[in-house]
């Protein structure tokens, strides 16, 4: 398995800090030149600002565009390597020291998932499914994770999404954490062997403004969409980890 790190071609101190970070691994590591918001033009066959505007309820900012698409990257290249496993990564990233011990055990129970989440901007509500190590622990997040920082995908999560994700129609912390209308089974890995928030640079996605639509608009659409998506997570979740304790005890 290696790593597929997202960077902009302008951003050389992201790319060396994280290559810095993963030599004390033994992880290599593939740089996936990412895909510049604000270079794009829009329509653009990638994103469709009417289901955006539908499911998200705001207007969309160039940079998450470009994260989407990024992201949407990197699957395909690591689709294109043969490997079973792939870890996609964005470049501003803290490994824990025991990033890589915790991340061999959780492979060890890859028959359990499709999707693992590795980092978050919350603790995402975890219920605990079976210990790795360091204290960490196989998860099953009932609560959204804000953030893709780090993930693994297995081969068919990473098919699936590049087929069942396009175009954008939210950003990408949200259609990470929506495996379950792919057919995928996800975890999570907390507490978290990486952090998002450690290091000193700001984010290059969230640069200019998103309004909200009017409230009527998203009483109509959004606000639907977002209910019956928690409570499609709970469902899905809970079987989820009724799944992963039944696999602890056999």
């Amino acid at each position: 398995m290696r790593a597929y790190l997202i960077n902009l071609d302008a951003a050389t101190d992201r790319r060396i800090y994280m290559e810095r970070a993963f030599a004390a691994t033994s992880i290599p590591v593939e740089r996936v030149p990412a895909i510049d918001g604000k270079a794009l033009k829009l329509p653009h066959p990638g994103y469709s600002a009417a289901l955006y505007h539908r499911y998200h309820g705001r207007t969309t900012k160039p940079g998450e565009i470009g994260c989407y698409l990024s992201h949407i990257k990197a699957l395909e290249a690591f689709l294109a390597s043969g490997d079973e496993h792939g870890l996609i990564c964005e470049d501003d990233l803290v490994l824990r020291p025991h990033f890589e011990r915790v991340l061999a055990k959780a492979l060890r129970l890859a028959s359990t998932w499709n999707v693992l989440r590795l980092t978050g901007l919350g603790s995402g509500r975890p219920m605990r499914g079976q210990k790795l190590a360091d204290g960490c622990f196989l998860c099953v997040s009932f609560g959204r994770l804000k953030g893709a920082g780090a993930y693994v995908v297995d081969r068919l999560a990473a098919g699936l999404m590049v087929k069942g994700l396009l175009p954008m129609r939210v950003p990408w912390d949200h259609a990470v954490d929506r495996e379950w209308p792919l057919g995928l089974r996800a975890c999570s890995v907390f507490p978290f062997p990486a952090s998002q928030t450690g290091t000193p640079f700001r984010s290059s996605v969230q640069g200019g403004k998103a309004r909200k639509l009017s409230t009527v608009r998203r009483w109509a659409t959004t606000y639907p969409y977002q209910v019956l998506n928690e409570l499609c997570r709970w469902w899905c979740r809970g079987n989820q980890f009724v799944r992963l304790r039944r696999n602890k005890q056999m």
